[in-house]
């Protein structure tokens, strides 16, 4: 199993960010790794369940549920896959003090069966500065 924190100050509002994070079905507009997300259930609700398709060494795919706290929090938690054994994690904003978004992000995954190191810190350390910058342009351009 892979733990990763990641702290950040990004120079955008939180409801900005927030939006960025919860609108599912544009990530494959910013995110290139991500080929679909669907969402398949609770689109207005503060639960939503997406499934993503992510093309990243190979194909594969996984449903999360999320919980949301408006402009504030972003949990989810595994509900399937043929990748994942777990996939849980939060993004948590807070107004950063000279403006902006502190952003706390954590993920923990594990794989449902023996996958090499390499691969292992690619998806949890080599793509999460990427990621971060793709959802901070994201939100700069809302």
């Amino acid at each position: 199993m892979a733990k990763v924190t990641r702290e950040k100050i990004m120079e955008v509002s939180p409801e900005a960010l927030y939006k960025a994070i919860t609108e599912f079905n544009a990530y494959p507009e910013f995110i290139p790794e991500v080929v679909e997300a669907t969402i398949k259930a609770g689109a207005n609700d503060d639960k939503t369940i997406v499934t993503f398709e992510l093309e990243l060494i190979k194909r594969f795919q996984y449903t999360l549920q999320f919980r949301m706290r408006k402009n504030r929090e972003v949990v989810w938690k595994l509900v399937e896959s043929n990748f994942f054994k777990t996939n849980e994690g939060r993004w948590l904003l807070e107004p950063a003090d000279r403006g902006g978004v502190q952003v706390q992000y954590e993920l923990e995954v594990g794989f449902g069966f023996l996958v090499p190191k390499f691969i292992s810190k690619k998806l949890t350390e080599v793509n999460l500065p990427k990621m971060f910058d793709n959802f901070e342009r994201r939100a700069q351009g809302l």
